[in-house]
């Protein structure tokens, strides 16, 4: 993935330890307070090779872990970009660290690690106050764009809005159709995602299939939606005769007991010739889902 690259990393060879880290770990061992030099200089090197060790003592030195890299990056964020995994447990576990800080993007930690699948490390950031639903785009979103299936059933699970509109009115059903994954989209109706839904271009989320990558999740969802824009119809017209309605079959609502596994997808079909569907929505405004990188 493009965004999670690393870049600028410090080596170091057996019993060798660069000048400044060796100047660190003497200051450190003397007890003297982290001076704002000294984060400057090791901080980012830290985070960047995963040295715990190191981001330890500057936290227990007073340097504050709320602090960001050139570009923005909150250093929790920084940290997931780098994947210094045992750094950002040690971030994530501080309670100084806003764990809802946003970078210049909007995005926030969560989002990342909803990107990436880090499901465990998702649970233990909502524990810590991570929040789940924001305006525009979401974790759920993020998710729903990677197929990652279990990050969204945590989202879920923690009352995630499955109808959350991005501000370009894209919402995470579109995002899973986006992505292709049939599973992803299952879960999503399953939670009670509005398949009629249409964004600020008037596109649903059958739309947003690629119909020459997945035909079969094109067709199928493309029959979805006309099914529930129908249902729509006809229940205008129920309500206007004052006859009862019906529960709609297709669409169940969202229950608090664990989401159930999706479906198999549904055989593979012939795609359609390459003329026939115009291309898929692109996203704009989120470096995360367009997997740019963000440095």
């Amino acid at each position: 993935m493009a965004m999670f690259k690393r870049k600028n990393f410090i080596q170091r060879s057996g019993s060798r330890i660069a000048p400044a880290a060796l100047v660190m770990a003497l200051a450190l061992a003397g007890g003297a307070p982290v001076s704002a030099a000294q984060v400057s200089a090791n901080w980012w090197p830290a985070i960047a090779n995963d040295r715990v060790d190191e981001m330890r003592a500057m936290l227990a030195q007073g340097a504050d872990p709320n602090l960001r890299y050139q570009n923005g990056q909150p250093a929790i964020m920084r940290a997931v970009i780098d994947k210094a995994w045992k750094v950002f447990d040690l971030l994530a576990a501080d309670p100084r660290t806003d764990v809802n800080a946003e970078n210049p993007a909007g995005e926030t930690p969560l989002m990342y690690l909803a990107l990436l699948g880090e499901t465990e490390r998702a649970r233990t950031l909502i524990a810590r106050g991570a929040h789940v639903n924001r305006l525009g785009w979401t974790p759920l979103h993020y998710a729903a764009s990677k197929g990652q299936v279990a990050a969204a059933k945590l989202m879920l699970q923690n009352q995630a809005m499955p109808n959350a509109p991005s501000p370009q009115g894209a919402t995470p059903l579109m995002m899973a159709a986006l992505s292709g994954n049939q599973a992803m989209v299952q879960l999503l109706m399953d939670a009670g995602a509005d398949v009629t839904t249409r964004d600020l271009e008037g596109k649903n989320a059958a739309d947003w299939v690629d119909a020459r990558k997945e035909p079969a999740l094109a067709k199928n969802l493309k029959e979805v939606v006309a099914r529930a824009e129908q249902r729509k119809r006809d229940l205008r017209a129920t309500q206007g005769q004052g006859e009862p309605i019906a529960p709609a079959p297709s669409l169940p609502p969202m229950q608090s007991a664990p989401l159930p596994e999706a479906p198999p997808a549904p055989a593979a079909m012939q795609p359609a010739p390459a003329t026939a569907t115009p291309p898929a929505p692109t996203i704009r405004g989120v470096t995360g889902v367009r997997q740019q990188s963000y440095d």
